[in-house]
Formats: C-alpha cells, structure tokens, sequence
C-alpha cells in the first residue's frame, strides 16, 4: 500500500481522484484517508457540482455516491457521464459507493464488486461504510490498467 506517499497518475503527477456524495462527513472523511495515502482530492456535495469539477479537473477516478438527494441519482449522474462529449472524461473510471441496501431490497454482493457489466457503467460497487484500504487499493488497481491500456 502506497500509505503517505503520492500515487502517480500515467502523467507522473499525483493522482487525481474526485468524490461526489451529498453528505459532507463522508466527503470530508473521504478526503481526509485518500490524500493520506497521496492521492489528490477534489469533492463535491452534488452530481451538477461533481459534472463542473469533472470537466473542471479531469480526474483519474471517480468515486460516487449512488443515493443523493434526488433517490438513485449517482446512477443517472454516471450513465450521462457516459456520453459527454469529450471521450476522455466519457472514460474516467468510476467507483460507487451505496448505502442503497438501507432504503430499498437491492444489495451488491462482494462478488459483483469488480464486474459490474455493460449495464450500470461502473468499474466498482462498495457498501457504506467503505474500507479505506479496500478503496485506495482500488483506485489504484484501476490507476495501473489506465497505465497498461
């Protein structure tokens, strides 16, 4: 693990990683354990704020929350995402995080955490409360396929 050492990006400069969630602990926690292990950290409270600092940024990742004020609205936020017009921020990996379990009946198992298939257009599910090390490590598995591919 990379702990308190900056993770570079494909360009050699820190990795940028953008998080959108309506809840400010969460995004301030977020913020606070990714920057720790190096990453650069931008955020935002809501998907209008998270599609400026995207074209904004550019981010190397995504981490998005799926319930935000308006129900399921990360889904929405992601799927228009992917049909910007610029085809690099149509490519940014996105890692969603949801407490969507706690509202409705559906659940994302362990085992569809990485493949989430063609459908939902993300490369990650995790269950809040998240794992900090289960996300950097993540995030920096999905950092190492951008540098292969």
């Amino acid at each position: 693990m990379a702990f308190g050492k900056d993770v570079a990006n494909n360009m050699g400069s820190k990795a940028k990683v953008l998080v959108i969630d309506d809840d400010p602990d969460m995004l301030s926690t977020t913020r606070l354990f990714l920057e720790a292990r190096g990453f650069q950290v931008f955020t935002a409270s809501g998907p209008n704020e998270g599609r400026r600092q995207l074209e904004a940024e550019e981010p190397d990742v995504v981490v998005l929350d799926v319930m935000m004020p308006h129900s399921t609205e990360g889904f929405q936020w992601l799927l228009s995402i992917r049909q910007h017009p610029d085809a690099k921020l149509r490519e940014v990996p996105v890692i969603m995080l949801t407490s969507i379990h706690e509202t409705t009946r559906m659940r994302f198992h362990k085992g569809d955490s990485d493949e989430t298939g063609d459908y939902l257009p993300a490369q990650a599910f995790f269950d809040k409360p998240v794992d900090p090390d289960e996300l950097a490590a993540k995030i920096e598995a999905l950092l190492a396929d951008k540098d292969v591919g």
